[in-house]
């Protein structure tokens, strides 16, 4: 074993992940303020931060699961890269940085959740994968509750119908991501001891609700433009063509094509949300 260097932090951290969940918040604090402004960089970082620690510290919760499976034994813990103890201590640099920044640097509201999501994520979710295959319904919440931090440290009500339409979004938008991990994971997942998905479901039954639940994803973010969250035409039709183009895709290659493409499947999605956010936030800043 080595002192982890930064492609180590970087994989122990899942940098894109974290960064997604911190762009995420960006844009409800765009929504909340309508502006982009200074206030915003402690709470980016403390949100960053304890995404961080919380995927590392999950690494560090289920690296002997993740010696088992293919997809996941060259994580930095598993490959003895670095040592469990290591992990375990860029988590709780990550989390504690992140936490003391919610309680000096921004405001009550925004730490009770962050607590809340570490509690969910790194205590409920990473047990209930160990015993259900529906655990996918909770852990979808561990997207959303940033998204309601980013609110919070606005100052703005992060039950508000804005807060809770973009958080219901999020959250249906992940039910697809997790299903078409079980389609391509499955086998990898119940070598490590984890219940799955296809263990209840032949697959063509996964594809269909994979389908279902994109095709709920597009729906929600469609009302965003009809109960007036957005606000400009052109950015709505935008969103409308955006969910044109995803169902397109997804429906060619869970349905149509020869052997489903699974890399094409996920770029799309993640291009999908990454594209809506976009326009939320150009909405907000032009409004």
């Amino acid at each position: 074993m080595h002192t982890a260097g930064f492609k180590d932090i970087y994989t122990l951290i899942r940098f894109p992940v974290s960064l997604a969940v911190t762009l995420s918040s960006l844009t409800a604090m765009v929504m909340a303020t309508g502006e982009i402004n200074s206030r915003m960089i402690w709470p980016l970082l403390a949100i960053f931060l304890l995404a961080s620690g919380a995927s590392a510290f999950n690494q560090y919760q289920e690296w002997p699961r993740d010696e088992k499976m293919d997809r996941t034994r060259s994580r930095p813990i598993p490959s003895r890269r670095i040592s469990p103890a290591e992990g375990l201590r860029i988590a709780m640099i990550a989390l504690v940085g992140g936490l003391i920044i919610l309680m000096y640097q921004v405001n009550w509201n925004t730490l009770v959740l962050g607590l809340i999501n570490l509690f969910w994520y790194n205590g409920l979710y990473t047990w209930l994968k160990r015993k259900t295959a529906f655990a996918v319904f909770p852990g979808a919440l561990t997207c959303v509750i940033p998204v309601m931090m980013g609110f919070a440290s606005m100052e703005h009500d992060y039950l508000s119908p804005t807060a809770l339409f973009l958080s219901f979004f999020i959250f249906i938008w992940q039910m697809p991501h997790f299903w078409l991990l079980m389609l391509k994971y499955g086998d990898d997942y119940r070598k490590a001891g984890f219940p799955v998905l296809n263990d209840i479901f032949p697959e063509f039954r996964i594809r269909i609700i994979v389908m279902v639940w994109v095709i709920a994803s597009t729906a929600v973010s469609i009302m965003l433009v009809f109960f007036r969250i957005i606000h400009h035409p052109l950015i709505g039709y935008t969103i409308m063509a955006l969910n044109i183009i995803l169902l397109l895709i997804l429906a060619w290659q869970l349905f149509l094509a020869s052997s489903l493409r699974y890399r094409l499947v996920f770029a799309s999605a993640n291009l999908f949300l990454f594209l809506v956010l976009t326009a939320l936030t150009a909405d907000s800043l032009l409004s």
